[in-house]
């Protein structure tokens, strides 16, 4: 009789619970449908960066990873678009073209850039620009305060409709 007892129990415990469950989920609202990101035309985009001081290889970075190690380092959604461990020249625009990557929608564009040793009280900045033909997408300025190093994210939006209405 006990057994039979402690099973009953257990059959209306974890039944009640199935039950509670199915119920509570099928009210849950349709889940929401997330937009395809379309690859946008990228024939014609251009990303100028202009540091207002001499990019250097980061000396106390670790070997490991070359990307630490950099001078300037140029990632859109996390893909490498640009790296180079060289020093660079202040001043001078760096072009990067073609631009891969980017989609109809939000894009988002990292750069990171160390600056000299010998200028570790100094402010930079580095100046980005996307430019489609001669059309403006953004232009911003990033900062490093007293030697540190350039690093930021810039969001941006590029519309489908503005790229299909131009004629190649």
């Amino acid at each position: 009789m006990r057994f039979a007892l402690v099973a009953l129990i257990w059959l209306i415990m974890v039944g009640g619970l199935t039950l509670y469950i199915r119920q509570r989920d099928s009210r849950l609202p349709p889940a929401i449908q997330t937009p395809t990101a379309e690859a946008v035309p990228l024939e014609d985009y251009v990303l100028e960066i202009t540091p207002t001081f001499s990019p250097e290889p980061d000396p106390f970075a670790l070997k490991g990873d070359p990307a630490d190690s950099a001078s300037l380092v140029v990632r859109l959604g996390g893909r490498e678009l640009f790296s180079t461990g060289k020093a660079l020249t202040a001043g001078r625009t760096i072009t990067v073209q073609p631009l891969t990557g980017l989609v109809a929608g939000h894009n988002e564009l990292y750069l990171q850039a160390a600056p000299p040793p010998g200028e570790a009280l100094q402010d930079h900045a580095v100046r980005v620009r996307l430019l489609q033909g001669a059309r403006l997408i953004f232009d911003q300025t990033l900062w490093g305060v007293s030697g540190a190093t350039v690093a930021g994210a810039i969001p941006f939006n590029l519309d489908k409709r503005a790229e299909a209405g131009h004629d190649h």
